[in-house]
Protein backbone atom coordinates (compact mmCIF):
# COMPACT_ATOMS: atom_id res chain seq x y z
CA UNK A 1 0.00 0.00 0.00
CA UNK A 2 2.67 2.23 0.64
CA UNK A 3 4.67 1.44 -2.03
CA UNK A 4 1.71 2.24 -4.44
CA UNK A 5 1.17 5.89 -2.58
CA UNK A 6 4.80 6.46 -3.19
CA UNK A 7 4.06 5.33 -6.83
CA UNK A 8 1.27 7.54 -7.36
CA UNK A 9 2.86 10.68 -5.54
CA UNK A 10 6.13 10.42 -8.28
CA UNK A 11 3.36 10.10 -11.13
CA UNK A 12 1.89 13.07 -10.16
CA UNK A 13 4.90 14.67 -9.43
CA UNK A 14 6.65 13.65 -12.90
CA UNK A 15 3.39 15.12 -14.23
CA UNK A 16 3.14 18.33 -12.83
CA UNK A 17 6.92 19.13 -13.43
CA UNK A 18 6.14 18.20 -17.57
CA UNK A 19 2.72 20.72 -17.60
CA UNK A 20 3.42 24.06 -18.47
CA UNK A 21 1.77 25.29 -15.46
CA UNK A 22 1.72 28.66 -16.56
CA UNK A 23 -0.54 28.00 -19.72
CA UNK A 24 -2.35 26.13 -17.53
CA UNK A 25 -2.89 28.27 -14.80
CA UNK A 26 -3.94 31.12 -17.51
CA UNK A 27 -6.81 29.01 -18.86
CA UNK A 28 -7.91 27.90 -15.52
CA UNK A 29 -7.89 31.95 -14.40
CA UNK A 30 -9.75 32.78 -17.88
CA UNK A 31 -12.43 29.86 -16.99
CA UNK A 32 -13.01 30.68 -13.84
CA UNK A 33 -13.59 34.20 -14.78
CA UNK A 34 -16.20 33.11 -17.53
CA UNK A 35 -18.14 31.10 -15.02
CA UNK A 36 -18.20 34.34 -12.99
CA UNK A 37 -19.89 35.62 -15.49
CA UNK A 38 -22.08 33.24 -16.26
CA UNK A 39 -23.13 33.43 -12.85
CA UNK A 40 -23.84 37.04 -12.82
CA UNK A 41 -25.93 36.68 -16.05
CA UNK A 42 -28.06 33.42 -14.51
CA UNK A 43 -28.76 36.02 -11.26
CA UNK A 44 -30.33 38.36 -13.53
CA UNK A 45 -32.42 35.84 -15.41
CA UNK A 46 -30.56 36.03 -18.82
CA UNK A 47 -30.04 32.26 -18.46
CA UNK A 48 -31.48 29.53 -16.76
CA UNK A 49 -29.69 27.48 -14.17
CA UNK A 50 -29.76 24.27 -16.55
CA UNK A 51 -27.67 26.59 -19.08
CA UNK A 52 -25.10 27.48 -15.81
CA UNK A 53 -24.65 23.48 -14.97
CA UNK A 54 -24.27 22.85 -18.60
CA UNK A 55 -21.36 25.17 -18.77
CA UNK A 56 -20.37 24.18 -15.48
CA UNK A 57 -19.88 20.66 -16.67
CA UNK A 58 -18.35 21.31 -20.27
CA UNK A 59 -15.82 23.38 -18.44
CA UNK A 60 -15.49 20.42 -15.54
CA UNK A 61 -14.49 18.10 -18.95
CA UNK A 62 -12.62 20.56 -20.97
CA UNK A 63 -10.53 20.79 -18.02
CA UNK A 64 -10.03 16.98 -17.82
CA UNK A 65 -9.56 16.84 -21.70
CA UNK A 66 -7.15 19.20 -21.98
CA UNK A 67 -5.26 17.56 -18.78
CA UNK A 68 -5.10 14.24 -20.59
CA UNK A 69 -4.03 15.50 -24.27
CA UNK A 70 -0.97 17.23 -22.71
CA UNK A 71 -0.38 13.36 -21.92
CA UNK A 72 -0.64 12.31 -25.70
CA UNK A 73 2.02 12.83 -27.61
CA UNK A 74 0.88 15.14 -30.26
CA UNK A 75 2.84 13.29 -33.13
CA UNK A 76 0.04 10.44 -32.55
CA UNK A 77 -2.99 12.09 -32.69
CA UNK A 78 -1.97 13.98 -35.65
CA UNK A 79 -0.85 10.54 -36.96
CA UNK A 80 -4.12 9.70 -36.20
CA UNK A 81 -6.16 11.25 -38.03
CA UNK A 82 -8.11 8.02 -39.34
CA UNK A 83 -9.48 7.76 -36.21
CA UNK A 84 -11.11 11.38 -35.10
CA UNK A 85 -11.04 12.46 -38.58
CA UNK A 86 -14.47 10.20 -39.84
CA UNK A 87 -16.13 11.11 -36.63
CA UNK A 88 -15.56 14.75 -36.37
CA UNK A 89 -16.43 14.79 -39.82
CA UNK A 90 -19.46 12.30 -39.96
CA UNK A 91 -20.82 14.26 -37.22
CA UNK A 92 -20.84 17.70 -38.87
CA UNK A 93 -22.27 15.93 -41.90
CA UNK A 94 -25.30 14.45 -39.71
CA UNK A 95 -26.33 18.12 -39.84
CA UNK A 96 -27.16 17.90 -43.06
CA UNK A 97 -30.08 15.29 -42.83
CA UNK A 98 -33.55 15.42 -41.67
CA UNK A 99 -32.91 13.45 -38.49
CA UNK A 100 -34.69 14.27 -35.14
CA UNK A 101 -31.66 14.96 -34.01
CA UNK A 102 -30.35 18.01 -35.63
CA UNK A 103 -31.74 20.91 -34.43
CA UNK A 104 -31.49 24.74 -34.62
CA UNK A 105 -31.87 27.04 -31.18
CA UNK A 106 -34.48 29.31 -31.20
CA UNK A 107 -33.07 33.02 -33.04
CA UNK A 108 -29.57 30.81 -34.47
CA UNK A 109 -29.08 31.80 -38.51
CA UNK A 110 -27.83 27.84 -38.70
CA UNK A 111 -28.81 24.05 -38.16
CA UNK A 112 -25.27 23.23 -36.81
CA UNK A 113 -26.13 21.53 -33.44
CA UNK A 114 -26.85 17.85 -32.56
CA UNK A 115 -29.20 16.98 -29.55
CA UNK A 116 -29.15 13.52 -28.00
CA UNK A 117 -31.54 13.52 -25.29
CA UNK A 118 -30.20 16.28 -23.09
CA UNK A 119 -27.21 16.34 -24.24
CA UNK A 120 -26.31 19.09 -27.23
CA UNK A 121 -23.37 19.13 -29.65
CA UNK A 122 -22.22 21.61 -32.36
CA UNK A 123 -20.20 19.49 -34.75
CA UNK A 124 -18.30 22.57 -36.38
CA UNK A 125 -16.81 23.13 -33.29
CA UNK A 126 -15.14 19.71 -32.78
CA UNK A 127 -14.00 19.65 -36.80
CA UNK A 128 -11.45 22.50 -35.68
CA UNK A 129 -9.68 20.57 -33.60
CA UNK A 130 -9.40 17.73 -36.38
CA UNK A 131 -8.58 19.83 -38.49
CA UNK A 132 -5.81 21.76 -37.16
CA UNK A 133 -4.20 18.78 -36.35
CA UNK A 134 -5.15 17.23 -40.19
CA UNK A 135 -3.58 20.31 -41.81
CA UNK A 136 -0.16 20.51 -39.10
CA UNK A 137 0.01 16.64 -40.03
CA UNK A 138 -0.28 17.90 -44.06
CA UNK A 139 2.04 20.09 -43.72
CA UNK A 140 4.59 18.51 -41.47
CA UNK A 141 4.75 15.33 -44.65
CA UNK A 142 4.95 17.68 -47.51
CA UNK A 143 7.32 20.88 -45.60
CA UNK A 144 10.04 21.14 -48.16
CA UNK A 145 7.54 20.66 -51.16
CA UNK A 146 4.84 23.05 -50.08
CA UNK A 147 5.37 25.71 -52.95
CA UNK A 148 5.26 22.73 -55.13
CA UNK A 149 1.83 23.12 -57.53
CA UNK A 150 0.99 19.59 -57.18
CA UNK A 151 1.58 19.39 -53.37
CA UNK A 152 -0.60 22.85 -52.87
CA UNK A 153 -3.36 22.13 -54.86
CA UNK A 154 -3.63 19.24 -52.48
CA UNK A 155 -3.24 21.57 -48.84
CA UNK A 156 -5.77 24.18 -50.83
CA UNK A 157 -8.30 21.00 -51.47
CA UNK A 158 -7.56 20.32 -47.58
CA UNK A 159 -8.45 23.57 -46.28
CA UNK A 160 -11.32 24.25 -48.68
CA UNK A 161 -13.04 21.13 -47.77
CA UNK A 162 -14.25 22.37 -43.92
CA UNK A 163 -14.85 26.34 -45.24
CA UNK A 164 -17.24 25.19 -47.84
CA UNK A 165 -18.74 22.24 -45.38
CA UNK A 166 -19.18 24.98 -42.42
CA UNK A 167 -20.01 27.35 -45.17
CA UNK A 168 -22.99 25.78 -46.58
CA UNK A 169 -24.19 24.59 -42.81
CA UNK A 170 -24.74 28.37 -42.41
CA UNK A 171 -22.11 29.08 -39.67
CA UNK A 172 -20.40 31.97 -41.48
CA UNK A 173 -18.61 33.07 -38.62
CA UNK A 174 -16.87 29.41 -37.96
CA UNK A 175 -16.29 29.06 -41.84
CA UNK A 176 -14.32 32.50 -41.91
CA UNK A 177 -12.23 31.23 -38.49
CA UNK A 178 -11.75 27.94 -40.76
CA UNK A 179 -10.27 29.76 -43.75
CA UNK A 180 -7.73 32.18 -41.47
CA UNK A 181 -6.47 29.32 -39.68
CA UNK A 182 -5.60 27.63 -43.11
CA UNK A 183 -4.05 30.70 -44.21
CA UNK A 184 -2.14 31.65 -40.92
CA UNK A 185 -0.57 27.82 -41.34
CA UNK A 186 0.08 28.11 -44.78
CA UNK A 187 1.82 31.39 -44.12
CA UNK A 188 4.16 29.95 -41.15
CA UNK A 189 4.73 26.99 -42.82
CA UNK A 190 6.89 29.05 -45.36
CA UNK A 191 3.99 29.41 -48.78
CA UNK A 192 5.89 31.59 -51.09
CA UNK A 193 4.78 35.29 -51.30
CA UNK A 194 3.99 34.83 -55.20
CA UNK A 195 1.24 32.32 -54.00
CA UNK A 196 -0.08 34.11 -51.28
CA UNK A 197 -0.72 37.08 -53.76
CA UNK A 198 -2.40 35.31 -56.14
CA UNK A 199 -4.85 33.87 -53.65
CA UNK A 200 -5.07 37.69 -52.26
CA UNK A 201 -6.26 38.06 -55.64
CA UNK A 202 -8.56 35.41 -56.35
CA UNK A 203 -10.28 36.14 -53.38
CA UNK A 204 -11.02 39.71 -53.83
CA UNK A 205 -12.19 38.33 -57.46
CA UNK A 206 -14.57 36.23 -55.80
CA UNK A 207 -15.72 38.17 -53.46
CA UNK A 208 -18.68 40.01 -55.53
CA UNK A 209 -19.50 35.99 -55.87
CA UNK A 210 -19.41 35.74 -52.11
CA UNK A 211 -21.55 38.52 -51.45
CA UNK A 212 -24.42 37.01 -53.93
CA UNK A 213 -24.69 34.16 -51.97
CA UNK A 214 -24.54 35.55 -48.36
CA UNK A 215 -28.73 35.53 -47.00
CA UNK A 216 -30.15 39.19 -47.37
CA UNK A 217 -30.04 39.29 -43.05
CA UNK A 218 -26.38 38.86 -43.10
CA UNK A 219 -25.96 41.79 -45.83
CA UNK A 220 -27.86 44.29 -44.23
CA UNK A 221 -25.76 43.30 -41.02
CA UNK A 222 -22.75 44.33 -43.22
CA UNK A 223 -24.19 47.23 -44.13
CA UNK A 224 -25.12 49.07 -41.06
CA UNK A 225 -21.83 48.83 -40.27
CA UNK A 226 -20.07 52.14 -39.26
CA UNK A 227 -23.35 54.47 -38.72
CA UNK A 228 -25.11 52.31 -36.30
CA UNK A 229 -26.69 54.81 -34.67
CA UNK A 230 -28.71 56.77 -37.84
CA UNK A 231 -29.27 53.08 -39.31
CA UNK A 232 -32.79 52.20 -40.21
CA UNK A 233 -32.13 48.19 -40.65
CA UNK A 234 -33.40 46.60 -37.81
CA UNK A 235 -30.06 43.91 -38.03
CA UNK A 236 -28.59 47.36 -35.92
CA UNK A 237 -30.54 47.46 -32.93
CA UNK A 238 -28.72 44.59 -31.47
CA UNK A 239 -25.36 45.59 -31.87
CA UNK A 240 -26.20 49.24 -30.89
CA UNK A 241 -27.98 48.33 -27.77
CA UNK A 242 -24.94 45.85 -27.42
CA UNK A 243 -22.27 48.86 -27.35
CA UNK A 244 -24.58 51.14 -25.53
CA UNK A 245 -24.27 48.31 -22.51
CA UNK A 246 -21.13 47.46 -22.77
CA UNK A 247 -20.48 51.53 -21.79
CA UNK A 248 -22.70 51.42 -19.50
CA UNK A 249 -20.90 50.37 -16.65
CA UNK A 250 -18.11 53.08 -17.30
CA UNK A 251 -14.96 52.22 -14.95
CA UNK A 252 -15.86 49.73 -12.51
CA UNK A 253 -19.37 48.37 -13.51
CA UNK A 254 -22.70 48.07 -11.64
CA UNK A 255 -21.45 45.13 -9.90
CA UNK A 256 -21.42 41.08 -10.49
CA UNK A 257 -25.20 41.07 -8.83
CA UNK A 258 -26.96 44.79 -9.74
CA UNK A 259 -30.44 44.86 -10.36
CA UNK A 260 -30.14 47.30 -12.79
CA UNK A 261 -28.60 44.78 -15.58
CA UNK A 262 -30.04 45.62 -19.52
CA UNK A 263 -30.57 42.34 -21.81
CA UNK A 264 -29.68 42.49 -25.23
CA UNK A 265 -30.60 39.09 -27.24
CA UNK A 266 -27.28 36.87 -27.43
CA UNK A 267 -25.58 38.99 -24.24
CA UNK A 268 -24.46 35.20 -23.02
CA UNK A 269 -22.35 34.19 -25.98
CA UNK A 270 -22.29 36.28 -28.90
CA UNK A 271 -22.39 39.97 -26.85
CA UNK A 272 -20.77 38.51 -23.51
CA UNK A 273 -18.36 41.26 -23.67
CA UNK A 274 -21.08 43.73 -23.33
CA UNK A 275 -22.33 41.81 -20.00
CA UNK A 276 -18.77 42.36 -18.96
CA UNK A 277 -18.31 45.80 -19.75
CA UNK A 278 -22.44 46.98 -17.65
CA UNK A 279 -20.99 44.47 -14.79
CA UNK A 280 -17.89 45.04 -13.95
CA UNK A 281 -16.94 48.42 -16.43
CA UNK A 282 -13.73 48.66 -18.21
CA UNK A 283 -11.80 47.41 -15.67
CA UNK A 284 -13.22 43.97 -15.61
CA UNK A 285 -13.47 44.13 -19.70
CA UNK A 286 -10.01 44.87 -19.88
CA UNK A 287 -8.90 42.21 -17.25
CA UNK A 288 -10.54 39.75 -20.27
CA UNK A 289 -8.61 41.04 -22.73
CA UNK A 290 -5.83 41.16 -21.07
CA UNK A 291 -5.72 37.42 -20.01
CA UNK A 292 -7.00 36.56 -23.42
CA UNK A 293 -3.31 38.62 -24.70
CA UNK A 294 -1.39 36.28 -22.25
CA UNK A 295 -2.62 33.20 -23.33
CA UNK A 296 -2.09 34.02 -26.95
CA UNK A 297 1.39 35.87 -26.29
CA UNK A 298 2.23 32.37 -24.13
CA UNK A 299 0.86 29.89 -27.17
CA UNK A 300 3.35 32.13 -29.09
CA UNK A 301 5.64 31.29 -27.43
CA UNK A 302 5.65 27.60 -26.87
CA UNK A 303 5.53 27.35 -30.99
CA UNK A 304 8.48 29.78 -30.81
CA UNK A 305 10.58 27.33 -27.92
CA UNK A 306 9.22 24.12 -30.34
CA UNK A 307 11.75 23.00 -32.59
CA UNK A 308 9.57 20.38 -34.03
CA UNK A 309 8.02 21.53 -37.64
CA UNK A 310 4.71 19.60 -36.47
CA UNK A 311 4.49 20.94 -32.87
CA UNK A 312 4.94 24.47 -34.16
CA UNK A 313 2.01 24.24 -36.48
CA UNK A 314 -0.35 22.87 -33.75
CA UNK A 315 0.46 25.99 -31.93
CA UNK A 316 -0.02 28.34 -34.76
CA UNK A 317 -3.49 26.83 -35.72
CA UNK A 318 -4.94 27.32 -32.19
CA UNK A 319 -3.24 30.63 -31.50
CA UNK A 320 -5.02 31.92 -34.55
CA UNK A 321 -8.24 29.99 -33.52
CA UNK A 322 -7.95 31.89 -30.12
CA UNK A 323 -6.80 34.86 -31.37
CA UNK A 324 -9.38 35.48 -34.14
CA UNK A 325 -11.97 34.60 -32.84
CA UNK A 326 -11.38 36.78 -29.88
CA UNK A 327 -10.90 39.49 -31.87
CA UNK A 328 -14.32 38.62 -34.37
CA UNK A 329 -16.48 38.58 -31.03
CA UNK A 330 -15.05 41.86 -29.89
CA UNK A 331 -15.42 43.53 -32.90
CA UNK A 332 -18.74 42.39 -33.28
CA UNK A 333 -19.82 43.83 -29.62
CA UNK A 334 -18.02 47.40 -30.85
CA UNK A 335 -19.89 47.75 -33.59
CA UNK A 336 -17.05 47.07 -36.09
CA UNK A 337 -18.05 43.47 -37.78
CA UNK A 338 -21.48 42.52 -38.10
CA UNK A 339 -22.76 39.75 -35.94
CA UNK A 340 -21.53 36.70 -37.57
CA UNK A 341 -22.66 33.74 -34.08
CA UNK A 342 -18.94 33.68 -32.93
CA UNK A 343 -18.29 33.18 -29.34
CA UNK A 344 -15.59 34.54 -26.78
CA UNK A 345 -13.36 31.81 -26.15
CA UNK A 346 -13.47 30.71 -21.97
CA UNK A 347 -16.18 33.41 -21.69
CA UNK A 348 -19.02 32.96 -23.81
CA UNK A 349 -22.08 30.27 -23.30
CA UNK A 350 -21.55 27.41 -24.96
CA UNK A 351 -20.58 23.94 -23.72
CA UNK A 352 -18.99 23.09 -27.45
CA UNK A 353 -16.87 26.05 -28.11
CA UNK A 354 -15.93 25.77 -24.08
CA UNK A 355 -14.50 22.03 -24.24
CA UNK A 356 -12.87 22.35 -27.40
CA UNK A 357 -11.09 25.77 -26.25
CA UNK A 358 -9.65 23.66 -23.73
CA UNK A 359 -8.95 20.75 -25.78
CA UNK A 360 -7.06 22.81 -28.61
CA UNK A 361 -4.95 24.24 -25.36
CA UNK A 362 -4.31 20.31 -24.74
CA UNK A 363 -2.16 20.38 -27.48
CA UNK A 364 -0.12 23.28 -26.53
CA UNK A 365 0.54 21.82 -23.70
CA UNK A 366 1.29 18.51 -25.25
CA UNK A 367 3.84 20.49 -27.50
CA UNK A 368 5.24 22.10 -24.16
CA UNK A 369 5.77 18.68 -22.73
CA UNK A 370 7.64 17.63 -25.46
CA UNK A 371 9.87 20.29 -25.82
CA UNK A 372 10.28 20.01 -22.39
CA UNK A 373 11.40 16.22 -21.94
CA UNK A 374 13.74 16.90 -25.32
CA UNK A 375 15.39 19.35 -23.49
CA UNK A 376 16.08 17.10 -20.49
CA UNK A 377 17.69 14.41 -22.45
CA UNK A 378 19.80 16.86 -23.97
CA UNK A 379 21.11 17.88 -20.50
CA UNK A 380 21.36 14.26 -19.33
Amino acid sequence: MAESVKELRNGLRAFFRRLDMPMFLLVLAALCYGFVIQYSEMAAGFITRRSMVTQLVAGGVGIVAMLLVSELDYRQLAAGWRFHLPVTLGLTLLTFTSLPVVYRPEGSDDSAWLRFGIFSLQPGELLKFTFILTLAWHLDRVQEQINHPGRLLLLCLHGAAPCLLIFLQGDMGSALIFFVIFVSMMFVSGLSWKYLALGAGCAAGLSPVVWLLLPDYLKNRFLVLGDLENASLKEAYQQLLGRRILGSGMSFGKGLFSDDFVYVYAIENDLVMAHIGQALGFVGAAGVLLLLTVICGKILLIARSSRDYLGCSICTGVFVMIFFQSALNIGMVLGLLPVIGVTLPFFSQGGSSLAVSCLSVGLVLSVSAADKKRRARRKG
